[in-house]
């Protein structure tokens, strides 16, 4: 191969990395908006970034074939995108049976499953605020059976995309979480044993 020729082939894989990277970076910011506006109970708004974020995703797809020496370069993007429609799934539906769009790849699908317990977290915490404990009860047992799903993923963390660190965190957040829990229970029954003797 003559050194010309080479530096065509580099020329266009810099440029291809750009263009990836740009659209990685659309992706990502779209899921990320899709998991605040579920916080915020704006479903609607949530719905359109993850449409969004799914449109970008068709687009990086097609850089896998050509390109596949630098495509890992959208792996988090794809993570957050995973990670906004479990969760999403889970606040909609209290289940974690989701369909996925084709195509994703496996470590970003282990890793937005695990990132998406955090995300529980946050939600099950409103929910205790809200003295909603039942619901929060049940994302708990969710963010648990999730937990024990991926533990079984024992592969090494070149193939999983370091899923062990982030299960370490998950597990902390289950714990939390169920602390939680118990104390708004022990609360919410001392006010109702209050209510009685008042």
């Amino acid at each position: 191969m003559m050194l010309e020729e080479l530096k065509k082939i580099l020329e266009e894989k810099e440029a291809a990395r750009e263009e990836l990277i740009k659209l990685s970076r659309d992706m990502r910011l779209n899921s990320s908006k899709a998991i605040a506006y579920i916080h915020a109970g704006n479903f609607e708004k949530a719905e359109k970034h993850l449409k969004k974020a799914e449109e970008v995703f068709e687009r990086i797809k097609k850089f896998k074939e050509k390109f596949w020496d630098i495509y890992y370069l959208s792996f988090d993007a794809m993570q957050e995108f995973v990670e906004a429609i479990v969760f999403k799934n889970v606040v909609e539906n209290l289940s974690l049976e989701v369909e996925l769009p084709e195509g994703l790849e496996p470590a970003p699908i282990l890793g937005g499953f695990a990132d998406s317990i955090g995300e529980m977290r946050r939600y099950a915490l409103t929910l205790l605020v809200k003295n909603n404990v039942e619901v929060a009860k049940k994302v708990l047992e969710l963010m648990e059976e999730l937990y024990f799903k991926l533990v079984e993923f024992t592969f090494h963390d070149k193939i999983t995309g370091n899923l062990r660190p982030k299960l370490d965190v998950a597990r902390n957040s289950i714990e939390r979480t169920k602390s939680d829990l118990l104390s708004a229970i022990v609360a919410k029954k001392s006010d109702e044993l209050l209510k009685k003797i008042s």
